[in-house]
């Protein structure tokens, strides 16, 4: 008895075939007709795809409702009986830690659609780029909020202020890493180092020492 082996005949294997190239040429020219669209639409020219979808972008909505759900929580793990000073200091950190901790879940919006293919085609998972975006955007925003405390002296605001910092630019190496198509690191692990990290920078900073400049100037 013969066997056959064959899975495809001749034709209908050119058919696949002649029918995934058509899909692959789809995808490039879409690709392109993208980035063109964007190029034409933008006046000042980055060096990549990713920097022309992400320069000058407002603060999402999401980010501030998140950054807002962030606050109240840390907030409900500060003392009520401290100062003000302190307690401006501590709800601080804890909501960097809740920045840095608190699982995020993301979506594509509608108007997000074509960034997020572009990013596809470039091998990234938009999902994850999002993510860290809206964490820094957090950050952004908790930065905004020490400027303008007035409860914090001129060095708790600096303090603070670098430690926001410090934060960012570890988010912007996961970033660097993403779009260079490393993968992303242990989430688990990685949110449950943030909290000794922040906790050893806020005792490292000496954040409950007063300045000697902020204490004559309350004096005077």
């Amino acid at each position: 008895m013969k066997i056959n082996t064959s899975i495809y005949t001749d034709q209908s294997f050119n058919k696949a075939h002649s029918a995934t190239q058509t899909d692959s040429l789809n995808k490039h020219a879409s690709f392109a007709n993208l980035l063109n669209n964007l190029n034409q639409a933008a006046e000042y020219q980055p060096q990549s795809a990713v920097g022309l979808l992400t320069q000058n972008l407002p603060f999402s909505e999401q980010s501030k409702a998140l950054y807002n759900t962030a606050k109240d929580k840390a907030s409900e793990r500060v003392d009520d009986t401290l100062s003000d000073r302190e307690r401006s200091i501590d709800t601080y950190k804890e909501t960097m830690i809740e920045i840095m901790e608190m699982p995020i879940d993301v979506e594509i919006l509608p108007s997000e659609i074509n960034e997020a293919l572009i990013f596809n085609n470039l091998g990234i998972n938009y999902l994850d780029y999002k993510e860290l975006k809206v964490r820094m955007e957090m950050l952004s925003l908790t930065e905004q909020d020490i400027d303008e405390d007035s409860a914090l002296h001129r060095s708790d605001k600096e303090k603070l202020r670098n430690m926001t910092a410090d934060l960012s630019a570890q988010l912007q190496l996961q970033l660097d890493d993403l779009q260079a198509g490393k993968d992303k690191p242990d989430e688990e692990n990685q949110r449950l180092n943030f909290s000794n990290q922040i906790n050893t920078q806020f005792e490292d900073l000496g954040l409950n020492d007063v300045d000697k400049f902020d204490l004559l100037k309350r004096m005077v």
